[in-house]
């Protein structure tokens, strides 16, 4: 938090989530935007996102589709 300026928007990323105090904190800014982006959060923007992605992302991170029959709700 401290290298961010007012205005400034910020981006936070870690796959062992988040405690409290970070999730408070980054909630209470007033002058900062900060984003908290867990591992869930991660994996469900990089699948909303994937085919928008350019051939390297792909090799980083290859998905394939899953296909399964389900059960009419």
């Amino acid at each position: 938090m401290a290298v961010l300026n007012e205005d400034d928007v910020g981006l936070f990323v870690s796959t062992g989530g988040f405690t409290k105090d970070a999730m408070d904190e980054a909630r209470t800014q007033e002058k900062r935007k900060v984003t908290l982006i867990d591992l869930e959060k991660f994996f469900d923007l990089w699948i909303e996102h994937y085919e928008k992605l350019d051939d390297e992302a792909h090799r980083r991170f290859p998905l394939k589709p899953v296909y399964f029959l389900s059960p009419e709700p």
